[in-house]
């Protein structure tokens, strides 16, 4: 049981309502529960406050009230605020400092102060991490390898040769970063791989999810720009460049050499062809294959992937013309 106040305090919040009243848990706006917390983020979930079971409210600071008999909270950003209302209920659990015995750790390897190093874990030769590292059961990590304060990587990652992870990272369980990319040639009717000897370099605030694979550069080196969200089973080919506050959705798959700008976003199941440059600001919609260049702040739908207007008119166009073949 937490106090309004306590609650209010830690956001940064101005209390309507009884500020000494105990709340239970967090709840979302749609199924509220008594004695919980919840937020509204905009006008459009406005309609579920009225018959809402929740006593507790996150909203905007210029929230209308009206009526309603709830305890409110304004704030400046409902969303960031209620982001700390959950670690308030749920904090991280924490492990203390150690390194397992049945880890592998290589020579010359540097370890940060305060590092949690799990079962079966392998750390190889020359590999720097830094402070309050959490590494799970079960990570490869492979030689030459560095990796910045505050990252946490979960179980049964693993992180190949040469590769550089940022500071405040999370990389979750079953991704692969630092594989060899799709490189290839034809020889006398035979496919030959190209060696890749890029690496991967991963910035700051990077959130990569469970089962993605993130290949190394060729020559050059795949980079992944600071704090960027990606889901899970996602594909980045070799020499990718993905800018700074991309949010790239579950399988989505990128092809060799293409660039990707800052603050793009990309939703699930899209694909994006070899050697393109989608610039800063734009949106892809699910399952669209592009196969050109984007320009900035382009929204994009359909295959192959065109401005969304003229994807919604091409739908209409079609829809109609098999109305007026089933009329005939």
């Amino acid at each position: 049981m937490i106090s309004v106040d306590k609650i209010a305090k830690l956001i940064d919040g101005k209390i309507i309502g009884d500020a000494t009243h105990q709340v239970e848990n967090i709840c979302d706006i749609e199924k509220g529960k008594s004695n919980c917390i919840t937020y509204i983020s905009n006008d459009k979930y406005i309609k579920y406050l009225k018959n809402n079971n929740a006593s507790v409210f996150i909203v905007n600071n210029d929230f209308d009230l009206c009526d309603y008999d709830k305890i409110f909270i304004k704030v400046l950003d409902p969303p960031s605020s209620f982001i700390k209302v959950i670690n308030l209920f749920y904090p991280r659990l924490k492990k203390e400092p150690s390194i397992c015995s049945s880890s592998a750790i290589g020579e010359n390897v540097k370890l940060g102060d305060n590092l949690y190093i799990g079962p079966n874990v392998v750390i190889e030769d020359n590999v720097v991490i830094g402070d309050n590292v959490f590494i799970n059961s079960g990570t490869y990590i492979g030689e030459n390898t560095k990796i910045g304060k505050y990252t946490e990587i979960f179980s049964n990652v693993s992180i190949y040769r040469n590769n550089v992870i940022g500071d405040y990272c999370k990389i979750d369980s079953g991704t692969t970063i630092g594989a060899n990319g799709f490189g290839l040639i034809k020889n006398s009717g035979k496919n030959k791989s190209i060696p890749h000897i890029g690496k991967v370099i991963i910035k700051d605030d990077v959130s990569i999810g469970a089962n993605c694979c993130i290949d190394r550069g060729t020559i050059n080196d795949t980079i992944i720009k600071e704090n960027c969200r990606l889901d899970n089973l996602i594909q980045v080919g070799h020499n990718v460049i993905i800018g700074r506050g991309c949010v790239i959705a579950a399988q989505v798959g990128i092809a060799g050499s293409t660039i990707i700008k800052d603050n793009v976003t990309i939703a699930g199941q899209v694909g994006i062809i070899d050697h393109l440059i989608i610039e800063e600001g734009s949106t892809i919609t699910a399952k669209s294959l592009v196969c050109n260049s984007v320009d900035k702040k382009s929204f994009l739908s359909g295959n192959p992937a065109q401005p969304h207007r003229d994807f919604l008119k091409q739908q209409i166009f079609l829809r109609n013309l098999t109305n007026d073949k089933d009329r005939s």
